[in-house]
């Protein structure tokens, strides 16, 4: 204590690392102070521990801010000293970038700051450098009494907390007499659910998740809000029910209660503004709306309901990793089997009935001036025999198999045929990433599981509607009787995942994640999805050739009366034949009474 009287300077070394604030003698500086090497080196070891047992052991690279060069004189010799001993050494096994800022290049691999610091404007100041949300490691360099100490720092948690969404955040406060304490923050416990009180932990084990130990398990009961709009089957919100459980259905619905009981929280439903929007639009120079806007402005703790996962929205918000996946397809109406009449016409192409009516003419104009051989008249008539039996055996075939008239088997094809397509609101906006799609959409009122409805009031049978295979099996769960109404067009347009949202850089993102890839991996997803009736779902239009069979309880008279109606038009058509040749008997004779010319002469040709 004489040294200390004698030299002035180093008191106020000596406070900081005593922590405590004797009365006033003369001051030395940090370089002067005996206990300087040796609190430097404390820290230095602390931090090696942690370099080695937390960052490096996960290959994580760090970012040190250099903006300590603005604290005391003191206190710069300390942390230089520190960085020599753990940073600047040979051998590092860390990735370790400094400067004042972290540059946008080198931010996508930096995953940890750590900071040396006097006061909380400091920090606020370092961290609000950067954007990315990483793992905090602050060194508080400044002694203060014990309840201004955990005051500072509870200041320096609920910053991270409430502006940054951030809980991995953990301070360092090195101290002579009872060397280096660290702390972090719980937020959820059972008496707040906002708490930022510090927590002291040990530091024996200095390895990542005992620095950084996960503490989003249990929430404690603590609410979330959620915005949900109604999206059968994802989603179907009864706003006149009181229990927040009882007031969701349907796959992401019950999703949501599982997570909900895992982790422990209450939630807490948020109508979508506007209340009658689905989701929301989001923009790639950072425009949103709905619920996706209302994550932006922190008005809610996430969203879910059929989300999709797009990079737009990733860009401008927390987000989990997909969950599930959908399909979208396009449904088209059933054309229907071929008229009686069409099937007496079509077992030969329009090329074959002409090249027919060739032959016969030109027999009938050999005739007149040339006999035909014996020979070749018989294989005329061999020909002809032939001919008829063929035509025979394609009526049976199609009395027996029923075929229905073709429908196209890709989008290209759709596009050729002129086909005009129809979709809701929501899905609406994938078209805007598929060029084909331009100029043949309208949206048609109502939510997705409406599409199908408003298909079959479509006059014209070139309509499809641009839809998701879910929505369609929700439909036909719903109307049974619909399912050979509709038919799949056999090539999928495109595929799509699903997600859950959160404000930036939520820190329940990663921990809802990390559930749901546990949960997809169980198989929660297929289980929750086979209350839709999947083994009804229509048949694709590559597999249209022929009707399918009856459904079980159809009218025997229907198929009777068809049977009937064959027969009915074979009738018909020999009538018609009797007709034709009556009138032309009648012709004849009147062309031999009346005297006419005209058909003298036509009959004599022929």
């Amino acid at each position: 204590m004489e040294v200390l009287r004698a030299r002035p300077g180093l008191l106020l070394v000596i406070l900081v690392f005593l922590g405590q604030w004797p009365e006033p003698r003369a001051n030395l500086w940090f370089e002067q102070h005996p206990f300087e090497q040796q609190m430097a080196s404390q820290i230095a070891k602390t931090l090696m521990r942690i370099f080695t047992n937390s960052f490096s052991a996960y290959k994580i690279s760090a970012f040190i801010s250099t903006k300590y060069q603005e604290l005391s004189r003191d206190r710069v010799n300390l942390v230089r000293r520190v960085l020599d001993s753990c940073v600047r050494r040979p051998g590092s096994l860390m990735p370790v970038v400094l400067g004042p800022r972290l540059g946008r290049k080198v931010e996508p691999q930096i995953f940890a700051q750590v900071m040396f610091v006097q006061n909380v404007e400091q920090v606020i100041d370092i961290a609000e450098g950067s954007e990315k949300n990483t793992l905090y490691l602050i060194i508080w360099l400044t002694p203060l009494p014990e309840l201004r100490q955990l005051s500072a720092m509870s200041e320096i948690f609920a910053y991270f907390l409430h502006q940054r969404y951030n809980i991995n955040v953990l301070i360092l406060v090195p101290s002579v007499q009872v060397g280096i304490r660290a702390y972090n923050v719980r937020p959820y416990t059972a008496l707040s659910c906002t708490s930022t009180a510090p927590v002291e932990i040990s530091l024996r084990e200095t390895g990542l998740w005992d620095m950084y130990p996960p503490r989003l398990k249990d929430l404690q009961g603590c609410p979330l809000s959620v915005v949900v709009w109604d999206i059968p089957p994802y989603m179907t919100v009864h706003w006149n029910r009181s229990d927040p459980r009882q007031m969701m259905d349907g796959l992401d619905g019950e999703l949501l209660r599982i997570v909900a009981a895992k982790m422990n929280f209450t939630i807490r439903l948020m109508r979508n503004e506007p209340n009658d929007l689905i989701g929301g639009a989001s923009y790639v120079n950072g425009t949103l709306t709905g619920a996706y806007q209302m994550l932006r402005e922190r008005r809610a703790n996430l969203t879910i309901g059929c989300a999709a996962c797009t990079p737009e929205r990733s860009t401008f918000l927390g987000v989990t990793g997909p969950y599930s996946q959908i399909a979208y397809v396009i449904v088209m109406r059933t054309r229907g089997g071929y008229s009686i009449y069409e099937i007496m016409m079509f077992p030969f192409k329009a090329y074959a009935w002409l090249l027919l009516g060739v032959l016969v003419l030109l027999r009938l104009i050999l005739r007149t001036w040339w006999r035909m051989p014996g020979p070749l008249l018989v294989g005329w008539m061999l020909w002809i025999f032939v001919i008829r039996a063929g035509y025979e055996a394609s009526i049976f075939k199609f009395v027996h198999n029923s075929p229905v008239k073709p429908l196209p088997h890709t989008f290209e094809q759709m596009l050729g045929s002129g086909f005009h397509f129809i979709t809701d609101h929501a899905t609406f906006r994938m078209t805007l990433k598929m060029p084909n799609f331009l100029g043949r959409t309208s949206i048609a009122p109502g939510q997705p599981v409406d599409m199908f409805d408003a298909l079959l009031r479509e006059s014209s049978w070139k309509t499809g509607a641009f839809t998701s295979r879910a929505f369609l099996a929700h439909h036909i769960t719903k109307h049974k009787d619909r399912r050979n109404r509709f038919v799949i067009l056999a090539e999928k347009i495109l595929d799509n995942m699903l997600c859950m949202y959160f404000p930036q850089n939520s820190y329940f993102a990663w921990e809802i994640s990390r559930l749901l890839f546990k949960m997809r991996s169980f198989g929660i997803f297929q289980h929750l999805s086979q209350r839709l009736d999947w083994n009804n779902m229509p048949t694709t239009s590559d597999s249209m050739g022929y009707r399918s069979l009856p459904e079980e309880g159809e009218d025997v008279a229907t198929g009777f009366a068809e049977s009937m109606g064959f027969i009915l038009a074979a009738l018909n058509c020999l009538l018609g034949a009797l007709g034709l040749a009556i009138a032309v008997f009648a012709l004849e004779l009147l062309s031999q009474r009346r005297r006419w010319r005209g058909l003298i002469r036509l009959f004599e040709w022929i």
